[in-house]
Parts: C-alpha cells; structure tokens; sequence
C-alpha cells in the first residue's frame, strides 16, 4: 500500500511518537509511507509535503493536499491531529481511490462535522476515547492500542540508586500532576529526588520551580524518553487526565517501574501490583505512599518490572501494532 500520514504538531509529544513507531512499523511490512505535516513542525526534516495546517478550515491545505494526492495514487490517507481531520476530508473530493482513516488521541469528545462522512473508519488507542466517537456514528471504529519500539529500550534489571530517583518525563502543564509529585516528594523526606525533564510554558515553569524550592528536584530539559529512564529508578505518571500515556510503556520496556494515576489510560495498561502502581488522581499523600512500598520492597518490584516488560513485548510492540493498522486499513475498501 502507499500510504499517507497526516500530523501538523508543532512540537513532539506522545501521538508523535506513536505516529514515527507506526510509520517505521509499516515499512517494515512493505508499504510505501509518506508524511505531511507542518514544515518547522514536530516531523520537520522528515515530511514529503509541508502544509501550514492553520486551523480545521484551513482551504489552502485541503487544496494542496488534494492536488498531491492525485499526483500519488496513495490508497490510504491517515490523519493524526483533529485539526488536520476537516482539511483531509475536503482533500478526498473526488478521489475514488484513497480512503480516509483518523486516529483519535485525546479523551476529549469531538465536536461533530458533516466532513466526517468522508472518513472510512476511525482508530481509538483506548476503549475510553472510542466511547467519545460513538457521537459521530462512525462507519467503523477499531481500539488498537498504541505501541513502542520495544527494542529500543534496553531492559535493565531493578537496581535502585539511593536516594532514590523517581522522574517525571513528557509535557510539562498543571494537568500532567507535576505540583502532586513536589508534594508528594515533600512528604517523602531524604532518601528520595526527582528528576523533571520536559518542556512547558515559561510561566507554569517558573511557578514549579518556586514551588521546589528546598526540593531535591534536578531539571534536565528536553531529554530522549531512552535516555532520561536510565538516569531513574521509577517513572511517576501522575496526570489528573491521561488518553493514554505512552512514556508508561517506554519506562516498562526499560525495567523502570511506574506509579500513575488511575484516570484514563494508565489503569488499561497497568495492572495495579502486578505490572506497576496505580493511585488515584490528586492525591499526593497516595502517591507518596506508593513510592514507599515499592522502595520498601526491592525484590517484589524487580519482579513487577520483569512482568511489565514481558507485557509491552505481548502487547503493545510497535510491530504488532502496524499489523493491526495495516489489517484495518484493508477492513475499511483498500484492496
């Protein structure tokens, strides 16, 4: 198949990575991929046609996107960011031969366009933002749970440092629970430091950074997800809010145990003491607690890191993953 994927995000995040693992994972069975997106964007460097993607009626973009399209013979046009989903439906106008697919990412339910008619089936990471779609009444909808490249993070055996280091690692906003885990940490006493790595609006980091005052917090910036987890002893995930939180699989691929919040996503990939921790939301006492047990139990949390390897490599390795795309993609017309 020739296949064309569609993501105007301005920076790398989650679906980012999730969308470069599927791309490779087609690839790697046979398709030809390419990509569109923002030319100064997230995939910048690595896209075959650069959109501005202004907004959901940007008609440049659908105009540019259609003349390309009838210039490729692409069979499948999959759109990522819900702002890129109206200009990819006006680009299908009068193409026979290329159907439209859409990947959900967010919790959030979408607000419903007559657009959407063009689109042949819908994608859901999770049971939970595929209820969101439900609204729309979808031609087809199929949950296929994001994935990782599992065998780009080398499993290392439980061996924690002291103090030991718990990190928070991806977008850096109030709803990602980082003022929890401050509190939490504040409540941990010493044995215990945290490493923040991410990005974030200046002002929300200014704010963190008074709050941590007297903390044993390191910043690192902007880390690769490999390289920041071999610097951890245990990820915390503690959004009040999460769609589905792919770093979890990434630190589980590592041997890095997790403690999340059960709101959303994580409490589909985790099982609570057997494959990580799980508390609820907003709770940083919880949280804290959490962090004791499992430093209390070196030998029970080897073991829980063992297991939730063993999941990610059953469940949500990238290669699996773009079969299921790919079985998808065949399920909604493309020959």
């Amino acid at each position: 198949m020739r296949i064309l994927q569609i993501n105007s995000a301005s920076t790398w995040g989650g679906g980012e990575t999730h969308l470069a693992a599927l791309a490779a994972g087609l690839r790697a069975r046979g398709h030809e991929v390419f990509l569109a997106g923002r030319g100064q964007g997230a995939f910048r460097g690595q896209i075959d046609l650069a959109l501005p993607f202004r907004n959901a009626f940007d008609l440049y973009s659908a105009l540019r996107l259609r003349r390309w399209l009838g210039q490729h013979a692409c069979d499948i046009v999959h759109a990522h960011v819900a702002r890129d989903y109206a200009p990819a439906c006006l680009a299908m106008a009068g193409n026979g031969r290329a159907r439209l697919v859409c990947t959900r990412h967010l919790l959030y339910p979408l607000r419903p366009n007559p657009l959407y008619g063009r689109i042949a089936g819908w994608i859901a990471p999770t049971a939970g933002i595929a209820r969101t779609l439900e609204a729309l009444r979808p031609r087809r909808i199929r949950v296929i749970a994001n994935g990782i490249d599992t065998a780009a993070y080398g499993f290392r055996p439980y061996r924690p440092q002291r103090p030991l280091r718990m990190g928070l690692l991806g977008q850096i906003a109030p709803h990602k629970g980082h003022e929890d885990a401050l509190e939490g940490l504040r409540q941990l006493g010493p044995g215990f430091g945290l490493r923040i790595a991410g990005a974030g609006e200046d002002a929300y980091l200014r704010r963190l950074r008074r709050r941590a005052e007297g903390l044993p917090v390191v910043w690192n910036g902007f880390t690769p997800a490999a390289a920041f987890l071999a610097g951890i002893d245990v990820l915390l995930a503690p959004s009040w809010e999460e769609p589905f939180g792919l770093v979890i699989l990434e630190a589980m691929a590592a041997g890095v145990p997790v403690v999340a919040t059960d709101a959303g996503g994580p409490a589909g990939i985790i099982t609570a003491g057997v494959t990580g921790y799980l508390v609820p939301p907003r709770q940083p006492s919880a949280l804290a607690a959490a962090v004791e047990a499992l430093a209390a139990d070196p030998e029970g949390t080897a073991a829980l890191a063992l297991r939730a390897r063993a999941l990610v490599e059953e469940r949500y390795d990238a290669g699996g993953m773009a079969e299921r795309v790919e079985a998808f993609y065949r399920s909604v017309g493309v020959a």
